[in-house]
């Protein structure tokens, strides 16, 4: 049977900025070329952008204030580091769950219950992807015109750059200064992309994939031809139609258990990467914005990349939660099943064994680590957060001794 596919929105985003960073699946020689030449591309401007912030860490040694203020750039070029040479090593994994998401999540085959699910998981993947993209494009935006803004009413000889390269030439005298900026525009862009487009589809992956399990409880649960006792008891055959229905809904929970498998090989070493760096960094960001001396442009910075952060964190928390919650409930959903109008002929007494088996199965919910230290979750959240306010209350301390 040919199915038709649904187009999505937050799909569309997401695959957009994946291309720009040299992510997708290329269908001659040529393209291929093309995409390695992105790839390059984006790996040579997150290089350039780490040797500036060392060469400021470098120049700014012992300046706690200047240090920090590098150190908010510098994370979250680890973090870019982390993403893209995670996925390059499972890149061919990588694109084919997109493309088995695509081919059996995302066409019409379903009934009018199931299709408001799949619609449901696609509001709220839009709702995701586009605030965590609207945010971190607003602070790659406030870091391009906050030199802009600063340079105004200053001479030709004291323009700034939107990081300072501490080379030996007249960068801020054009034609230098012109192309000293485009050139960290370029950079700024491509790291920047770099570090919310492999978190927009991680986000994807996982809701869609709680979505199937949604729609797999729900079809356990309502069994049409289990709901007619009557039918069982005086069609032999009822009973070996059910346990076909059933086999089926249990290669369907294996075929996502493998999934959930694959997504937590590919993106276990950047969330764990992730969890280290984000309570680092949103304790320096706070400090920037609450206790640096900076000028008003610089600290809307901040609070963009500050904002855009928090986002990310709550985004694939929340992702990863739905995960583990929904993959939980499918032994609810077997034990609520009507199977108890099973007659104990031969096919009955299987389909129990059947089940017992998948609410064992089920009981072991699956869930996306940190490398296997720990699971995700909305908890995690919680815990980064606290952890953030202990060190932001430590440096506060620090700069009131000082």
């Amino acid at each position: 049977m040919n199915l038709k596919y649904r187009k999505d929105l937050a799909f569309t985003v997401a695959s957009f900025y994946l291309r720009v960073v040299g992510f997708w699946l290329t269908t001659s020689r040529l393209e291929e070329w093309f995409r390695i030449g992105v790839v390059g591309y984006t790996i040579l401007a997150i290089t350039f952008s780490a040797w500036v912030q060392i060469r400021g860490l470098y120049f700014n040694w012992g300046d706690f204030s200047a240090c920090t203020y590098i150190a908010c750039d510098g994370l979250g070029l680890v973090m870019d580091f982390f993403k893209i040479f995670s996925l390059f090593v499972y890149q061919k994994k990588f694109l084919g769950l997109m493309v088995y998401m695509q081919k059996n999540f995302w066409h019409y085959n379903y009934d009018e219950e199931e299709d408001l699910i799949v619609k449901d998981t696609k509001r709220i993947t839009a709702y995701f992807v586009c605030i965590l993209t609207f945010s971190s494009l607003s602070s790659i935006f406030t870091y391009m015109f906050r030199p802009l803004l600063t340079n105004i009413g200053r001479n030709e000889t004291d323009r700034i750059l939107i990081f300072n390269m501490y080379l030996d030439l007249p960068l801020s005298i054009s034609p230098y200064y012109e192309i000293a900026y485009t050139i960290q525009i370029a950079a700024l862009n491509q790291a920047g992309s770099c570090y919310f487009c492999f978190d927009n589809i991680f986000c994807i992956l996982c809701l869609n994939v709680a979505c199937q399990f949604r729609i797999l409880q729900y079809r356990i649960a309502n069994v049409p031809i289990l709901k007619m006792k009557e039918n069982l008891d005086t069609n032999t055959d009822s009973s070996d139609e059910c346990y076909n229905a059933f086999k089926n809904y249990i290669q369907q929970h294996q075929a996502l258990l493998d999934f959930c498998e694959t997504l937590e090989e590919i993106f276990t070493i950047i969330v764990i990467g992730q969890i280290l760096m984000f309570s680092i960094l949103f304790c320096f960001l706070g400090y920037q914005v609450i206790l640096a001396d900076l000028t008003l442009s610089y600290r809307i910075s901040f609070i963009s990349y500050l904002f855009a952060g928090m986002c990310q964190l709550w985004m694939f928390t929340y992702s990863c939660d739905c995960v583990t919650q929904e993959s939980a409930k499918i032994a609810s959903a077997v034990y609520t099943s009507p199977w108890i109008n099973l007659p104990m002929d031969k096919f009955g007494k299987m389909l129990r064994q059947d089940l017992q088996i998948v609410v064992m199965r089920s009981r072991r919910a699956c869930c996306l680590t940190a490398c296997g230290f720990f699971p995700i979750s909305l908890e995690t959240y919680t815990k980064i957060m606290s952890t953030t306010m202990s060190y932001f209350t430590l440096l506060k301390q620090r700069t009131i001794d000082t």
